[in-house]
Order: structure tokens, then sequence, then C-alpha cells
């Protein structure tokens, strides 16, 4: 039966905190899971995108205005520090009032409303989940350094049956080079990256081409 410990190794904890007979038991479960992922992979996934714009409305429905007001006025703004514009509103009320109350002369003249305009917020990115897989039966630990970690060896991999070592990354479409660091001193390239590529410092890179979701092969 799977303990805490074991459980958390399979959720990404550091393998030495194990014993022997945990790690051996904890490679079985792997070795299950990993099987079990590759019966779903085999199964094609169905494309609903047709039915699902199919079921959707011709037009969206119509916000009324009263709600759009409110909920610009009570929803926060990204600025150097949270406002909420009802607040801002509030205090411009006051400041009016207080105007009325303090002579002009001390302003010494009108000062014009700064009007801030919040961005929209950017749609959701696209996210590819990659599987990276290096076999090296003498390692101690290894990690995953490229394009998308701004070279940094930040992601480890875990060493699912000995010598096998994987991470699953979730990664947006497009161009991405990488290498995998071997304890945390030897840069190696994957042997089986679909493309190799100069590093300019005179070693090679390997590199992932990622299309769209939805883009024809």
């Amino acid at each position: 039966m799977m303990n805490d410990r074991i459980h958390r190794h399979l959720d990404g904890d550091p393998r030495a905190a194990l014993s022997a007979d945990e790690r051996r038991e904890a490679d079985a479960f792997a070795r299950t899971l990993d099987a079990a992922a590759a019966h779903l992979r085999a199964v094609p996934a169905p494309d609903l995108a047709a039915r699902v714009m199919a079921a959707l409305p011709a037009q969206a429905p119509a916000v009324p205005a009263w709600r759009r007001a409110a909920e610009w006025l009570w929803n926060p703004r990204p600025l150097r520090l949270t406002f909420r514009p009802a607040y801002a509103l509030a205090g411009a009320a006051f400041a009016a009032v207080a105007a009325v109350v303090v002579p002009a002369a001390m302003d010494g003249g009108d000062a014009a409303p700064v009007a801030v305009t919040a961005p929209a917020p950017a749609a959701a990115a696209q996210v590819v989940y990659v599987q990276f897989r290096l076999e090296s039966p003498q390692a101690r630990q290894v990690a995953l350094a490229g394009t998308f970690t701004g070279w940094q060896p930040t992601l480890q991999l875990q060493e699912r049956e000995p010598g096998v070592w994987t991470a699953l990354v979730p990664l947006e479409p497009g161009v991405h080079d990488y290498v995998f660091v071997v304890d945390g001193e030897r840069w190696v390239p994957d042997p089986n990256a679909p493309q190799q590529v100069d590093d300019s410092f005179g070693g090679t890179n390997s590199r992932i081409s990622l299309p769209p979701l939805g883009a024809s092969a």
C-alpha cells in the first residue's frame, strides 16, 4: 500500500528521501501509472469543436448598462497599488467639496483630471504538455534548462525507473531550444530530439517545434 512518503515522491518530492524498499515500491507504482497513461494516450481524443460551436448562441447575451457600470466601478484595476474606481470617485467627490471650502488662490490654478485606462486581460495562452525523457543510469539528478526557463536548470526530472528520468512540462506553441543538466554540471543534448542546433559556444542544443493547437500537421 502506498504511504505518504511515496505519494509525495510521485508528486515531485526528491527521491533521496525514500528508503530502498520505498524506492522499489515507488518504481512499481510509476511503471503502473506509465502503463495506464500509455493506454489513455493510445485512444485519440474526440474532436468536439464543431459540436461546441454549434451549441453556442449566435450572439452573446446583452449585458445591461447598469451592470457594466457597476463592474467598472467595483472591479480592481492593476496599478502600482490595487485600487477600486468607486473609492477613487469617492475621493474625487471629497476633493471637490474641499476645493469649494479652500480658496482657489491657494492652488494657483486649475488641475486637469488624469484618466487611468486598465489594459484588457490577455487571452489565455495555448499550452502543450511535452514529456521530456533521458536515460542516464549514472546520474544522481537531472534538470532541464532552455529558452522556456531562461536557460536556468530549474525544472527537475524524476527518476521513474532506474536510470530513466522524465518530466511533463507545459509549453506554449512555438520553437524551444533546451538541454539536460546532469548532476548540476554536465549539459547534455537530448539524443531523441527531432533537431539539434549549434549553441554558438561550441556545443549543441536540442530543438523542438510545437505547432498551435488545432493546426494541421
